[in-house]
């Protein structure tokens, strides 16, 4: 196969799978060492127990996924499934065609992750790790700070700390790992040299 694709759906009411933190790591890793692409799956439709996707739940999965290298972003899925026991409802295109509320969430994800296709677009992750009181099970603490970082400090659950290159740009991506509440971030950085 020329990409690989992870499919695990962590929003579940107003907390994430426990698990899937840790999945997303192991996945991503094997990805890299097949030394493949991976495109994950963000869920767009809602069957129990899940509820229609908020734009914040959304945007939880999506970054994540990219902080952790994904190369393509899915959507599961797209058109509502027909006559499933699952009872599918409220995907991005309903069951007569029409247009749900989910459809302009996805058309804003993809917006905002075109616009930071140079920055994620062939990335390659150098770490991967998380800050807060409890970090995701099977994941690493974030101990050592990227070199021109000297604080970064997040309040409440915590957040996912990506480090990467692409080209010869390095980034920084920090994704709050709480999608019902805010974080405040504390980021002092020095200039590269």
């Amino acid at each position: 196969v020329q990409q690989l694709s992870f499919d695990n759906y962590p929003v579940k009411e107003t907390t994430l799978e426990k698990k899937w933190y840790q999945n997303l790591e192991i996945f991503s890793e094997e990805a890299r060492l097949a030394n493949k692409p991976f495109w994950a799956f963000a869920l767009a439709v809602n069957f129990a127990p899940h509820h229609v996707p908020t734009v914040a739940e959304l945007r939880l999965q999506v970054y994540s996924d990219l902080a952790y290298g994904a190369q393509g972003i899915q959507y599961f899925t797209y058109w509502t499934p027909n006559g499933d026991a699952l009872d599918f409802n409220t995907a991005p295109i309903e069951l007569d065609g029409k247009r749900s509320e989910v459809y302009d969430r996805v058309r804003l994800m993809n917006k905002e992750i075109k616009n930071l296709s140079w920055v994620f677009l062939g990335a390659k992750v150098v770490s991967v790790a998380h800050t807060g009181g409890v970090i995701p099970l099977g994941t690493k603490r974030l101990i050592k700070l990227p070199e021109t970082v000297k604080v970064l400090e997040t309040t409440g659950t915590g957040a996912l700390v990506s480090e990467f290159i692409n080209g010869t740009n390095s980034f920084l991506v920090i994704v709050n790992r709480d999608f019902v509440n805010q974080m405040k971030l504390t980021l002092y950085c020095e200039p590269a040299v």
